[in-house]
Order: C-alpha cells, then sequence, then structure tokens
C-alpha cells in the first residue's frame, strides 16, 4: 500500500459518491459541510476528523466499514 491512508479514504469517499449518483453538492448539502472541505477529503488533501467521517457514511448510506473496507 503506497498511496497514503487519507488518499485511498478519499478515492473510496468519491467512488461511493459517484456509484450512489450523488453529486457534492448534493452530498455537502445534505450533511451541511463545505463543498470546499469534501473535495479535499476526496482528493486525499484534508484528513477528516472522526465526525466529518461519521457524516460522509450516514450522508451516503453506508456503514462505516464499507468506507474502510480494503484501504
Amino acid at each position: 500500500m503506497s498511496k497514503d491512508i487519507c488518499k485511498r479514504f478519499g478515492e473510496r469517499v468519491k467512488q461511493v459518491r459517484t456509484q450512489k449518483e450523488i453529486t457534492q453538492v448534493a452530498l455537502c448539502h445534505k450533511i451541511d459541510m463545505e463543498q470546499k472541505t469534501l473535495s479535499s477529503i476526496e482528493n486525499g488533501r484534508m484528513e477528516p476528523c472522526l465526525r466529518n467521517i461519521e457524516l460522509l457514511a450516514i450522508g451516503l448510506g453506508v456503514t462505516l466499514a464499507k468506507l474502510f473496507k480494503d484501504l
């Protein structure tokens, strides 16, 4: 695993979001997060806090385990 955990996590969030056909704007509105923050998480530039990880899982309708599986 050569990629940083933040990068891999962000890629997973984006993968799940796009599979569910949810835009960044829609997800941000749903979980009350700035789009800039979500973009930074998805691009691995920001390490999300536990609360934001939980909000992302809730907003995407997945378990925390799904977001972290095989990272």
